[in-house]
């Protein structure tokens, strides 16, 4: 490319911001603009007749064939692009992406110079080859890098670009290209600081292709390829030994030299099981699926890096990765506050990282592969890779870390699949289920619940409710100090015990979706389960709380009822003398009604409280649920009716446990409760809950005769003909 013509191009697009130009003038200096980057372009290379090939012109091979002006034309199309970014058009990756620049010039240029790096070449050559690696690695990952904080005009404009990319990174010549190039640089135990970002930029590359979303294809499509390029891609990766280069990593994470390529790693994995749920892995009990052919004939394929996933620490250490488990580190009480609760600066930086769980169809051939990965992922890399992250995001001092949701939802992902397969050794997960990793957890639980961040809420409740299935689990192995420990602390620390209830209670349907509701409800009864079981083995549970400091009053009469209800979520094992118990399902009314947002579960941290520890009552614990927002919540998982497993025994624990049947005397709540009648609808516990809605339109029936009992319970009426 011409200098002079370069050098125009360097400052034709200040150029068009300064001047005020009409319509006409501004789109012929685009145009113009658009010649001199679509020169750099055919300035990059060509294709030519391999010397070599058949002498029959039509099967005569071509080759890319970089030009001398290449390196030098792919740092004006560098320029050109960083220049267009301070407008709005984006026209610089707009012109790239019709000409096709990186499918047909830029990978063609990274696979040439690739070649030419493993070949002896003299100092010169050497360092314009590596110059022009690295310069394609930058554009690669500018390219490909995802469109999601951009307006949605500009995402849907350039959605077709990045998938026309994705199907070029398809194929084993690109990801042969660019895995040869991080390994050969990764090897090396003393790498200069742009090799590291060489390495670091390869992985952002794959990072950026696999977060490429498909366009959604409907199972019952016909006259559609099932086959979506991300199992395309899964298999090209898979046989050019990529994904086990990603294990290589994942495995060492704890090496603090890794440290800055942990997050590109957290989100390599969780693209490659991107919108995949446990289900479709996992449809039936994998019981030997460590001990698989596939499993065992792939372990020698590591071989080609150089020993049995080993790495180099730098320090002319070499790292095993198929070692023997993780001792497990002494355990220290970690369910604090958190005393700084920071919101992010900026809040796009908060759903920069979100975590999509629109399940997908899954193309056979890539169960086996993911089977696999998963296997080895959880057997060699979730100790250390989890460890290392939760370290990270401890470390970070902020619970609205951009990586953290992810990792969140990762962790859980994992330890689920673990626990769909008894041949697992639990002992795989257990970095997860360490106490301070735990309680950082619920903190951060705690928090999103304060900040109104939903999202990373639902990550935080999935994420719990595998750990809390886990440690189910352990209970009377070999590992049941670790989750005795846990447990332990879990059950005595009031503010945890706290938090599940408030969980049950922030639901708007305004705010929500179904599927965070579900997983309130899964959560729940896992927690309420894992409690049940525990206390029951032990002799006496107690509880630390926080409770104000307050002077006795005189109690007012006929206001017993109401006291219990307004402290039961604070304190729910408050004592309570016999005539109070006894008036709990008597004192009928609605205090908990209103939908007070701003009120519901606020932690009071003032200097007028103090810590008491008190003995803890699992029935009375179960009367903190008995709210009328705990019940409008899950009413709306009745119409149509779904994790009705989960949904039944909270709804016969506030009405018949707690002897509140009052709280679903609402129109909108008998109106959904109705639909469960309708024959159409097959879900569990079907009969035990028909027999439940039953008994409450009982109740409900007797009270909405009596005008008296009708205004004391505030039931409304139905004019519904079935009701």
């Amino acid at each position: 490319m011409d200098y002079l013509e370069a050098e125009e191009g360097q400052h034709h697009h200040h150029h068009l911001a300064e001047q005020q130009l009409t319509d006409e003038q501004l789109s012929e200096e685009i145009e113009r603009f658009r010649r001199i980057v679509l020169s750099a372009c055919s300035s990059l290379g060509n294709l030519k007749l391999v010397a070599d090939s058949a002498q029959d012109l039509a099967d005569r091979k071509m080759e890319y064939m970089p030009s001398e002006d290449c390196l030098a034309s792919l740092k004006d199309i560098k320029r050109y692009i960083q220049e267009d970014e301070q407008g709005e058009g984006k026209w610089v990756l707009r012109w790239l992406g019709e000409c096709n620049t990186l499918q047909n010039d830029i990978i063609p240029i990274f696979i040439y110079y690739t070649k030419q790096l493993k070949e002896q070449l003299s100092d010169h050559d050497h360092d314009r080859a590596l110059k022009t690696i690295m310069m394609c690695v930058e554009l690669l990952v500018f390219l490909t890098w995802s469109m999601d904080s951009e307006p949605e005009e500009v995402k849907v404009r350039f959605i077709r670009v990045l998938r026309s990319y994705k199907r070029a990174f398809a194929s084993s010549p690109a990801v042969f290209s660019l895995l040869s190039v991080a390994v050969m640089f990764f090897r090396k135990a003393h790498k200069s600081d742009k090799e590291a970002l060489l390495v670091k930029g390869i992985l952002y590359i794959f990072r950026n292709v696999l977060a490429i979303p498909d366009p959604l294809v409907s199972p019952t499509s016909k006259g559609m390829s099932q086959v979506e390029v991300h199992d395309t891609l899964i298999a090209v990766l898979d046989k050019e030994l990529a994904i086990d280069f990603f294990l290589t990593l994942a495995s060492s994470a704890d090496d603090k030299q890794l440290k800055d390529l942990r997050p590109t790693l957290l989100d390599i994995v969780y693209y490659l099981f991107y919108r995949v749920p446990v289900s479709a892995l996992f449809d039936q009990q994998q019981t030997t699926w460590f001990n698989g052919d596939n499993g065992s004939k792939r372990l020698g394929r590591h071989n080609n890096f150089g020993g049995v996933y080993a790495v180099s620490t730098g320090d002319s250490t070499i790292m095993p990765v198929f070692n023997a488990k993780e001792v497990l580190h002494p355990f220290a009480n970690m369910f604090k506050k958190r005393q700084n609760v920071r919101k992010p600066r900026d809040p796009a930086e908060a759903s920069a990282v979100s975590v999509d769980r629109e399940w997908r169809t899954l193309d056979p051939t890539s169960v086996p592969i993911l089977r696999r990965v998963a296997a080895v992922f959880i057997d060699s890399c979730f100790n250390p890779f989890i460890a290392a992250m939760f370290e990270d995001a401890k470390l970070s001092g902020t619970v609205m870390d951009a990586a953290t949701p992810r990792l969140l939802y990762v962790a859980g992902y994992f330890v689920d699949i673990s626990l769909t397969n008894p041949a697992v050794d639990l002992g795989c997960t257990s970095a997860l289920v360490q106490t301070h990793v735990f309680g950082l957890i619920m903190r951060n639980a705690s928090a999103y619940v304060e900040m109104r961040e939903w999202m990373p809420l639902e990550q935080a409740m999935y994420c719990t409710q595998q750990i809390l299935l886990s440690l189910g689990r352990m209970r009377g192995t070999k590992l049941d100090s670790l989750s005795e420990n846990v447990l332990s602390n879990l059950f005595y620390d009031g503010d945890a015990l706290d938090l599940f209830v408030r969980l049950c209670r922030v639901y708007k349907p305004t705010k929500h979706s179904r599927r965070f509701l579900e997983q309130v409800a899964r959560l729940t009864e896992t927690f309420m389960a894992t409690l049940k079981s525990y206390a029951q083995a032990k002799a006496g549970l107690l509880v630390k709380k926080r409770v104000k400091k307050r002077t006795k009053k005189p109690a007012k009469a006929g206001s017993d009822g109401e006291e219990e209800k307004a402290d039961i979520a604070q304190d729910p094992n408050a004592t309570n003398d016999a005539d109070n118990e006894s008036e709990i399902g008597q004192d009928m009314d609605d205090a908990g009604d209103a939908e007070d947002e701003e009120s519901d579960g606020e932690d009071n941290d003032g200097a007028d409280e103090v810590l008491v520890e008190r003995a803890f009552d699992v029935t009375k614990f179960e009367r903190a649920f008995a709210t009328s927002d705990v019940v409008k919540a899950y009413s709306h998982l009745l119409a149509p009716p779904s994790s009705i497993e989960y949904v039944y025994p909270m709804l016969s624990r506030i009405a018949i446990a707690s002897e509140r049947p009052h709280l679903f005397f609402k129109k909108n709540i008998m109106l959904r409760m109705l639909v469960l009648f309708d024959d159409q609808y097959t879900y569990p516990h079907r009969t035990e809950m028909l027999d439940l809605v039953a008994w409450i339109f009982r109740q409900y029936v007797t009270v909405i005769n009596s005008p008296a009992l009708a205004n004391h319970y505030k039931a409304e009426e139905l004019d519904n003909k079935l009701a």
